[in-house]
C-alpha cells in the first residue's frame, strides 16, 4: 500500500523524464558499440616512418690479444739513417755535400767569409739592434679621458661628508683610468751599414773556422714533392747538424712546405738569412749558386 501511494504522489513531469534517461542510455549504448566497427573500417593508413640507425657497441677487446694481434702483423719499420760526424777541409775551405747527402772534395770560400775582422762589441751591438727592431711596443693603456663612462660627478661637491670626487673614472676608482700606462712606443734603432755587414762577416767566418759551413752541390728528391722525412734522412746522410739553417739562392715552395714542421730547421735566401739565424744555428748549408750573395752580404762597404 505504501509503494502505491508512493507512485500516486510522483509528478507527471518524473514521469516523463524516466523514459528520456532510458532512450539517452540506449543511445549511448548503440554509440559505444559502433564506435569500434567504425574505427575498423575507418582505420587511417600507416605511413612509412625513418627508423633512426642504431649502432651495435661491441665490448672492448682484452689488453693482450691486442698485443698479440699487432705482434703478428708484419711490421715493416722505415730504414733509418744513423747520423755521422760532419766532413771537414782545410782552413779556408768548406765540404761540398752532394745530392745524396755524401762528400765530395771541398770548395774555397769567398774571402769575405773567411777574414774578417774581429770585433765582438760590434757584433753584440748588431744582434741587439736586430732584436730591439723586432719588438711591437703596440702594448697600451687607457687614462682617465680614454675611459668609457664616468661623465657625473658621483655624489655632490658639499655636505655629503665624503671627499670631493669629479668623476668615477678618476685612477683611484675602480675601472678608472691608468696614470702611467704604456701607450705604444718604439723601439727601432739604427746601425750603420758597415757595422751590420761587418758583424755578418764575423758571424760567418766563426762559423766557418769551426767547419760548421757546408756547400751544398744541388738538391734532389724522390718525387715531385719531398716530404719532411725525406728532408730529415737528408740531413743525417750529411752528418751531425744539429740545428741547421739551409741558404738557397731563391726562395723553394717545395723544400719550405717539407720542412715546415721541423723546429730545428730553417729555410732562408741570401736577402733573408738573418744575424740571429747565423748565431743560433749549429751548421749553416750554403747551395753553391748562393754563395755569391751571402758574400755581398759579408763585404763591408757594400749595398744592401
Amino acid at each position: 500500500m505504501a509503494d502505491k501511494e508512493k507512485d500516486k504522489k510522483a509528478t507527471p513531469a518524473a514521469k516523463k523524464a524516466a523514459p528520456a534517461k532510458a532512450t539517452a542510455a540506449k543511445t549511448t549504448t548503440a554509440k559505444a558499440t559502433a564506435k569500434p566497427a567504425a574505427a575498423k573500417t575507418k582505420a587511417p593508413a600507416k605511413r612509412a616512418v625513418a627508423r633512426p640507425l642504431t649502432r651495435v657497441v661491441r665490448p672492448p677487446e682484452p689488453r693482450e690479444e691486442r698485443r698479440a694481434r699487432a705482434e703478428e702483423r708484419p711490421a715493416a719499420p722505415r730504414a733509418r739513417v744513423e747520423a755521422r760526424p760532419l766532413p771537414t777541409a782545410p782552413a779556408g775551405h768548406a765540404p761540398v755535400i752532394k745530392a745524396d747527402g755524401s762528400s765530395d772534395g771541398s770548395v774555397e770560400l769567398p774571402a769575405a767569409m773567411v777574414s774578417s775582422t774581429k770585433r765582438r762589441g760590434v757584433l753584440f751591438q748588431a744582434l741587439l739592434t736586430a732584436l730591439a727592431n723586432k719588438r711591437q711596443g703596440t702594448s697600451a693603456t687607457k687614462n682617465r679621458a680614454r675611459v668609457a663612462g664616468g661623465g657625473a660627478k658621483p655624489w655632490r661637491q658639499k655636505g655629503t661628508g665624503r671627499a670631493r670626487q669629479g668623476s668615477t673614472r678618476s685612477p683611484q676608482w675602480r675601472h678608472g683610468g691608468v696614470v702611467f700606462g704604456p701607450n705604444g712606443r718604439r723601439y727601432n734603432q739604427r746601425m750603420p751599414a758597415n757595422m751590420r755587414h761587418a758583424a755578418f762577416a764575423e758571424a760567418l767566418a766563426a762559423q766557418a773556422a769551426n767547419g760548421r759551413v757546408l756547400v751544398v752541390d744541388e738538391l734532389r728528391w724522390n718525387g715531385d714533392q719531398p716530404r719532411a722525412r725525406d728532408v730529415i734522412d737528408w740531413l743525417a746522410r750529411v752528418g751531425e747538424t744539429g740545428r741547421a739553417v739551409l741558404v738557397t739562392a731563391e726562395t723553394d715552395e717545395r723544400v719550405g712546405r717539407a720542412t715546415a714542421n721541423l723546429k730545428k730547421f730553417d729555410l732562408r735566401t741570401p736577402g733573408t738569412l738573418r744575424l740571429e739565424d747565423v748565431l743560433r744555428a749549429q751548421t749553416v748549408l750554403v747551395l753553391r749558386p748562393a754563395l755569391d750573395g751571402l758574400a755581398a752580404r759579408a763585404t763591408v762597404g757594400s749595398a744592401e
